[in-house]
């Protein structure tokens, strides 16, 4: 498209401009998010060693940090990469040791240097000798932040089935990983999945259009980056600073694999098959065959030295292919002549590409730049199986495209971080068959067709048979950014205690482009009886939909980011982190927009209605725009957190914080007032003679585009109207934490109390219902002259809101090849609950209730009470490894309809009051959900430096059925027995993997 042509050609200019800029500014890019620090204090029994000189020495690609000793010895090393260092410590007088310490990303590790002690091993010597030990992990107990590292280790040896490294956020507690067919989503804290954000090597990866909170993830069996280059990463599920944005529950900031001083590599293969997968119970019931399922993903990870010390690279591929089949079968076996073509298992293949590189250049000792790009293609068929024909398939495209550079500079007691980075992502759905018209075969109720003004219509459709032909939905949906960051952070500035101050900028110039072509493709429905007297046979449809086109929207969105950090060392026991951040979006909700003029007519005609008035809560002048509104300015965000070593030994730590945060509406909503009341569906109803009233006669012609297009101009329709709040807020999001955290040994241990309330978050009403409360009953826009216009005028409303508390237990022994084994469980004791629209497959739409403040609070989709997770590692006999992931639920609510005991004054529903029957696993009747994931791996030491190794990978081991849904209706006998499975089903997988 020309429109991308120009967008790309403008990128190759900035990146050219940036690079220019970072080769001479003092600048950096390697964001906070994707860094770590080590810090402490040196001394000469009890003496503070002011002006010592503190050297870290990146064990892989020996990448040099430097810092001083203030006048109280303490010194802060930050802007490090995540991994090994050599950290020597050189006295004014000449004495000097190093320590081989490892540090993990996000986390500010505490190392203490006291000199004399190791003089003390060597009384004779007058300057210490270099002393390396094996590398010990440095704890980051001191951290206010409620948040959960997970290893390379972990990340390569736990079980899994997709190589989707996301998977493993599962590990922090409050957050929950739910894998689907066709998507995995995150969620934390009793919030959706679009509350979350995760940042990869610091670049901001929030999805701004659709679901899923991560680009990418929304709608994708494929995995948003190639696990094989993630090096770690961390979750912060409570109290994130002020450097983190746009997230309400949780961040995830992952760091890449860098290039070392060796040249290292590895490929790898999995391999799976339906004969290793257990049939979906359900499926089962119903005698359907297994379907057709052969996954295979392989890849290969290579890196190395340019230039020793100074210059590396990485270049990572990653490959995903399923061969797998859709399974179509009748509901109505006495159809089955009419579709015995279209009856079994067809192919709906999945592919997926990643590729990721990267150069790591150390020009100097202060100087350090990284280039990083990644692409991510796939392809998915779906929409096939059940009562949709093959030819029904739709081809789920999604492409992501990235480029980011990252300049640092270590100055004197300060680091400045610049980064520019591209991010496009395009979501692309789109029918295989476009071209050729979908016809739906359906079973109406037995009315009268004589019955004057009776039409075959979805209201008295009794049953879907089977569909064929093309679809109607293609979109292409694309988020594309330009993105500049810097960040300064000044160190040992010494006021009442010891200042780390960091200061930031961002400023992002976003795009949306969005096109829907809803209904393009003419849709017939076809009488499956052919009873005589409507059609005389099922080759002629008794009616035909066409949506009209609508132009698409591409709207520019410019962010601004400002923030202040203070990492504030009171005293040796007391730290306090103090922050404040500030965004700004000028287009983030249609602020650009001017609404029609037919629309304002059609509100005011409606407002003059004698007899009729608009409901208190809508005035018409709160949501029309004329190209101006007011971008939302206030969006401070205080944030303080406090951490106080009990004993000054980091054994034992009280912590705590509490802190705003604002999230973001998604374009997808606001897209909706721009997009409705000119896209609107296009009907006419067949019958053989058009002797039937409100019916044409039908003509073979109408079966072809250039036959029906004059019928459906003529034809007219109607849009519909969707509004936007002028002074629309982003969601907001309070979180409170108090915890304690306890080192023993080589455990850490912690028990939070955590507590967020949300509000500001987004839901569609109806803005005209009758004045005598009757939700559907309000003035239609026909009845006041606007016939391009349908009944219902639907409004946002902003004051939705969710409260979460819990409480978080944690304990953590990290693996080591020393002691050959790691564990680490945790347990979420929680209660999540909201009012408003019920979060249930409507898309934000509340038709139950007039406004929000008459919508009972009940429990969040997400509430759970009980849930474990736990995960291991531990050495066997023989070079075999066993690692575990264990899930334990005690399951999500769901919705009861006919409800005996719904509150009064509303419908009878009692929304999300259903609870799953629970079953037995180490403690009685307890959970809804388990799994137990295993994966036993071999390995083979070869020549030096080279390892093999062959794995299988056991999930849902034990086989349990996991429920999906639920039987909901009171009424039933069926009420409360399981529907549908929830995934994974028993799966077995088998993999290799080289190292050199």
């Amino acid at each position: 498209m020309i429109r991308n042509t120009k967008r790309h050609r403008g990128l190759m200019g900035a990146s050219a401009a940036a690079i220019a800029t970072s080769l001479l500014l003092a600048g950096g890019a390697m964001a906070q998010t994707a860094t770590s620090t080590i810090r402490g204090n040196v001394s000469d029994q009890g003496q503070a060693e002011a002006g010592a000189q503190i050297v870290a020495r990146d064990s892989a690609s020996g990448y040099v940090s430097r810092a001083t000793a203030n006048a109280s010895g303490n010194y802060v090393l930050s802007g490090l990469r995540p991994g090994s260092y050599e950290v020597t410590v050189t006295t004014a007088d000449g004495q000097s040791t190093t320590e081989t310490v490892s540090i993990g990303v996000g986390q500010t590790g505490t190392l203490d240097v006291d000199v004399a002690s190791v003089a003390a091993a060597d009384p004779g010597a007058t300057e210490v000798a270099e002393v390396i030990i094996v590398a010990r992990q440095l704890a980051d107990t001191r951290t206010s932040e409620v948040a959960t590292n997970v290893s390379r280790t972990q990340i390569d040896t736990l079980p899994q089935i997709s190589r989707n490294f996301l998977n493993f956020a599962a590990l922090a507690p409050g957050v929950r990983v739910t894998e689907g067919e066709t998507e995995r989503t995150i969620t934390a804290g009793g919030q959706p999945a679009t509350a979350i954000n995760v940042f990869i090597d610091g670049q901001n990866q929030k999805s701004t259009i659709i679901d899923g909170g991560v680009a990418g993830q929304d709608d994708s069996r494929g995995n948003p980056f190639p696990q094989g280059a993630v090096q770690e990463f961390r979750v912060v599920s409570q109290n994130f600073k002020a450097e983190y944005e746009q997230a309400g529950s949780a961040i995830i900031t992952a760091v890449t694999r860098s290039g070392s001083n060796e040249f290292e590599g590895e490929v790898f293969a999995t391999y799976q098959n339906e004969e290793w997968i257990q049939q979906d119970y359900f499926s089962e019931l119903r005698g359907a065959e297994q379907p057709e399922l052969t996954r295979e993903q392989y890849g290969f990870v290579l890196s190395g030295p340019i230039i020793r010390d100074r210059l590396h690279f990485l270049a990572s591929y990653e490959r995903k292919d399923e061969t797998r089949s859709a399974q179509t079968f009748l509901n109505r076996p006495e159809y089955a002549s009419l579709f015995a073509d279209q009856i079994g298992n067809f192919a709906t293949p999945f592919e997926q590409d990643l590729f990721f590189g990267k150069l790591s250049w150390q020009v100097n000792d202060r100087n350090r730049i990284e280039l990083t790009g990644t692409w991510r293609e796939e392809s998915d068929i779906r929409d096939v199986g059940g009562q949709n024909g093959p030819d029904r398939a739709t081809q789920i495209n999604g492409e992501t495209r990235s480029i980011v550079l990252r300049h640092q500079y270590q100055g004197d007691n300060f680091l400045n971080e610049m980064s520019l980075d591209y991010f496009n992502y395009t979501y692309n759905p789109t029918a295989l068959n476009f071209d050729t018209y979908g016809a739906e075969y359906a079973v109406f109720r037995d009315n009268d067709p004589d019955t004057p003004g009776f039409q075959f219509n979805v209201f008295n459709r009794e049953a879907t048979v089977f569909t064929l032909g093309g679809r109607s939905d293609n979109q292409n949906i694309e988020q594309e950014s330009i993105t500049f960051r810097n960040d300064l952070t000044f160190t040992n500035i010494e006021w009442n205690g010891e200042h780390t101050i960091k200061l930031g900028f961002k400023y992002s110039d976003q795009s949306y482009f969005v096109n829907k072509e809803f209904g393009r493709n003419p849709q017939f429905w076809f009488d499956v009886d052919g009873r005589p007297e409507i059609n005389g046979s099922t080759e002629i449809p008794v009616r035909v939909s066409l949506g009209t086109a609508v132009a698409p929207a591409d709207i520019s969105n410019a962010v601004i980011g400002l923030y202040i950090q203070d990492d504030w060392r009171i005293t040796d026991r007391l730290e306090l982190n103090l922050g404040l951040r500030w965004d700004y979006e000028d287009n983030a909700v249609n602020n650009d927009y001017s609404t029609p003029q037919n629309i304002r007519d059609m509100l005011a005609a409606m407002e003059a209605l004698p007899g009729y008035s608009f409901p208190e809560y809508f005035n018409p002048d709160d949501y029309i725009a004329d190209g101006d509104r007011d971008a939302f300015t206030e969006a401070f965000q205080p944030r303080i957190g406090f951490s106080y070593d009990v004993f000054g030994d980091q054994s034992t730590v009280i912590f705590g914080g509490a802190g705003r945060y604002y999230d973001r509406i998604g374009f997808n909503f606001p897209f909706d007032e721009r997009f409705k009341p000119t896209q609107f569906i296009r009907e006419v109803f067949f019958s053989v003679d058009g002797s039937r009233p409100g019916t044409v006669a039908w003509d073979p012609a109408y079966l072809t585009p250039e036959g029906l297009d004059p019928l459906l101009a003529a034809t007219p329709g109607a849009g519909e109207v969707f509004l936007i709040r002028n002074d629309a807020p982003p969601p907001r999001t309070d979180q409170f934490n108090l915890g304690v955290r306890q080192q023993w040994n080589n455990w850490q241990l912690s028990a939070t109390l955590a507590y967020a309330f949300t509000d500001n978050e987004f839901s569609w009403y109806i803005g005209n219902p009758a004045t005598d409360g009757n939700r559907f009953g309000g003035p239609t826009p026909t009845s006041v002259g606007f016939s391009e216009f349908r009944n219902l005028v639907f409004i946002s409303n902003h004051d939705r809101e969710r409260e979460y508390a819990a409480l978080h237990l944690q304990a953590d022994k990290p693996y080591t090849r020393a002691d050959g084994w790691g564990f680490q469980i945790n347990y979420t004791l929680s209660e999540a609950t909201q009012n408003g629209s019920r979060d249930q497959g409507l898309g934000n739409f509340d038709f139950d209730y007039n406004w929000i403040d008459t919508t009972p609070t009940f429990y969040s989709p997400t509430d759970e009470r009980h849930r474990i997770t736990a995960s291991g590692l531990v050495d066997l006999p023989l070079d075999f490894q066993l690692s575990g992931f264990l899930t334990l639920g005690s399951g999500r609510p769901y919705t009861i309809f006919n409800c005996p005991d719904a509150p009064a004054g509303g419908p009878n529903i009692c929304w999300n009051e259903g609870r799953p029957e629970k079953f037995s696993f180490i403690i009685p009747d307890a959970w809804a959900y388990r799994q137990l994931d295993l994966r036993l791996t071999k390995n083979f030491d070869l020549f030096e430096g080279h390892q093999a190794q062959i794995y299988v990978d056991a999930i849902n081991v034990f086989g349990f059925r996991n429920y999906s849904s639920f039987n909901q209706d009171f009424n039933s006998p069926q009420y409360g027995s399981p529907n549908s499975v929830s995934l994974p089903t028993r799966s077995f997988q088998v993999g290799m993997r080289y190292r050199w």
